[in-house]
């Protein structure tokens, strides 16, 4: 933890024990998976059949409140081992929500204390924000999650950290850095101005996000309005919730401009929950267009998408997607997710379900598998390296096992 944070965070103790007490809760997770490699896999030389991945995660939630103000901490620390350790990354899309780094943010509060190729040791603070809240209006500062948009599994408005979308566990989403005003702006609208700052980015002038969103309600019809300097890009975009019947119709539509060319982008998906017998059933349809897609994955990414994959903005390389999904409650302690991805451009997928067991306030378990498909050298399939080498497609079963204090 660097010094900065340690030294905030002895004046958050001070001031808690003169105060009031701090409240501190916390989560230990687990996570396993194991991807089976097919014979013409580039890894089977150096992992064999089975590729692991092993990750013991510990965080730790702390909350002050001081009258109008409060302060949230949240550290990390991030244990991870198998045979995926030595690798530095992994075809595919991560099923796990990878250990954050602070490469790309404006305060370097991660620190590496073990990298060898069996082991990986990261501390790291998620969280770390002071909040000041009156009546109508709030303003934050410090690192702090931020989500715009509504997308399901893709997240086309969501240009700070979004989630992959085959990511299983989204209890916490990545933290920014950045200041964030909100006001409400009398019974049915409300105003959003946020400014994330990052470290220099090379190619790019300025390496802050300046945003405002504004929402307003008419009726049952929601719509949101977002303007936004991203980088150098220009931005614009409007998101509409609408009633249909006994479902949710959500449409998100943007533009994105660089310094070559405009790109226009949009999402639509329709909920709707059910009941099956003694059981609730939810189910959704998302699709989804990435205007800066590619048309295909031979083809040669230009820098602006190459640039949005690096920082995390985007998983996907093409332009057009499906998702079809599914939750079932099987009992109170008992549920199952079940999500298809579809690339509508090349007909390559995945399908990925997950059983959930939650005993208890204090634990859950997590387990099920992702299986990729589709030809050779299409997104989800497999692609060929050299000669009858491939890399990717491999499918995986996982299991997370969570505590909580």
């Amino acid at each position: 933890m660097c010094r900065v944070a340690r030294i905030c965070y002895l004046v958050l103790l001070l001031t808690g024990i003169s105060v009031q007490a701090i409240e501190s809760s916390g989560r230990v997770k687990l996570f396993s998976s194991a991807g089976s490699l097919p014979s013409t896999d580039v890894l089977q030389t150096n992992v064999g059949d089975i590729l692991t991945d092993v990750r013991l995660d510990f965080r730790a939630m702390f909350k002050q409140t001081l009258g109008s103000f409060r302060i949230d901490f949240e550290p990390t620390i991030t244990w991870t081992g198998g045979e995926a350790t030595s690798l530095l990354s992994s075809a595919g899309l991560p099923i796990e929500q990878l250990p954050g780094n602070d490469s790309l943010r404006y305060f370097d509060w991660s620190n590496t204390v073990v990298d060898t190729k069996d082991h990986r040791v990261v501390t790291r603070v998620d969280r770390f924000a002071i909040r000041y809240r009156q009546m109508n209006w709030s303003l934050s500062a410090g690192r702090q999650a931020v989500s715009w948009g509504n997308g399901l599994t893709f997240q086309p408005l969501d240009l700070f950290s979004p989630f992959a979308p085959t990511t299983i566990d989204r209890e916490f989403k990545p933290g920014v850095d950045s200041i964030l005003f909100e006001s409400l702006l009398g019974e049915s609208a409300e105003l959003q101005l946020l400014l994330i700052e990052r470290r220099e980015n090379e190619g790019f002038e300025s390496a802050s996000t300046a945003a405002m969103k504004w929402h307003t309600r008419i009726s049952e019809v929601g719509a949101d309005l977002i303007l936004a300097k991203h980088l150098d890009d220009e931005f614009v975009a409007l998101s509409l919730s609408v009633p249909v019947m006994s479902s949710l119709l959500r449409v998100d539509t943007s533009r994105l401009c660089d310094q070559i060319d405009c790109y226009v982008s949009a999402l639509a998906n329709l909920d709707h929950t059910i009941t099956v017998g003694p059981s609730l059933l939810y189910l959704f349809l998302e699709v989804y267009h990435n205007g800066l897609g590619l048309d295909a994955v031979t083809d040669e990414v230009d820098t602006s998408l190459a640039g949005r994959l690096a920082r995390g903005e985007l998983f996907t390389l093409l332009k057009n997607y499906a998702s079809l999904g599914a939750n079932v409650n099987w009992h109170p302690l008992w549920s199952q997710s079940l999500v298809l991805i579809k690339n509508l451009s090349d007909g390559s997928g995945l399908v990925q379900t997950a059983v959930n067991f939650e005993p208890g306030d204090a634990s859950r378990i997590q387990f099920g598998v992702s299986k990729p498909f589709g030809k050779t050298n299409t997104e989800f399939g497999k692609q060929a390296v050299a000669g009858e080498l491939t890399s990717g497609g491999a499918p995986t079963a996982f299991i997370s096992l969570s505590f909580y204090y």
